[in-house]
Order: C-alpha cells, then sequence, then structure tokens
C-alpha cells in the first residue's frame, strides 16, 4: 500500500475538549439542523442518537471518545428512532440485556379491536 493511499483514507479524530461543537467530519449525518449552531450539552441525546444510528467509523470513534458509556448507555435503551440493527449491534458492543432496550421490545399496543365488531 502506498503512504500516498493509506492518508487518504484516515481522519485525524478531534479529542474530546472544553468545546461544545461537533468535529467537522460528523456534519454530514445532521442534514436536518445547522450542525455549527447544535449545542452538544443542551441536544446530546440527539447527537448520541443520530451518530449511534448513521455514524460513521470516525464519527462514532469521536462519539466513544466524547461520551462516556454512562451517557451512551441510557440513550440506547430509551431511544425510539434507533433502528433493530443499530440498537442490536450497540446492544453488543456495550453488553446491554437487549430486554432493556425500548425500539427492540415488542410494541406496548397489542392488535387493535375492531371498532365496528361485525
Amino acid at each position: 500500500m502506498s503512504s500516498m493511499a493509506s492518508s487518504e483514507n484516515t481522519t485525524t479524530i478531534e479529542h474530546p475538549s472544553s468545546t461544545n461543537k461537533l468535529p467537522s467530519y460528523t456534519h454530514r449525518f445532521f442534514w436536518d439542523v445547522d450542525p455549527m449552531q447544535l449545542e452538544i450539552d443542551e441536544h446530546y441525546r440527539y447527537v448520541v442518537e443520530r451518530l449511534l444510528e448513521y455514524g460513521d467509523l470516525p464519527a462514532v470513534r469521536w462519539l466513544l471518545a466524547f461520551f462516556s458509556p454512562q451517557d451512551i448507555i441510557p440513550v440506547l435503551q430509551t431511544s425510539r428512532r434507533l433502528s433493530p440493527f443499530s440498537a442490536n449491534y450497540w446492544a453488543l458492543f456495550f453488553d446491554v440485556n437487549k430486554e432493556n432496550i425500548l425500539c427492540l421490545s415488542t410494541p406496548s399496543l397489542r392488535e387493535p379491536k375492531p371498532i365496528w365488531p361485525y
């Protein structure tokens, strides 16, 4: 592998600091908001959900460096926005019982009874 090819595939991970802004390489995962204006402290659930669901390797590395498992696991357990595929993966990654993950549970509503029983 040439040194040029290897340098193209690497992304410098910004280390956690006192900044409350997203790194620029994560902006593409926040297409519905202005990522430059997104305050991580105020919207941490949204940031965690979005990166758990859509993040690539550099974004997930940043997520895991910026947030502790104690910050991420409650979001994983209570989010309804994660797909079953992503929730299952992260449950295995964090060793969380799948029964404790809301989006993997069966719907609380059973099949509705007919309104007009004939």
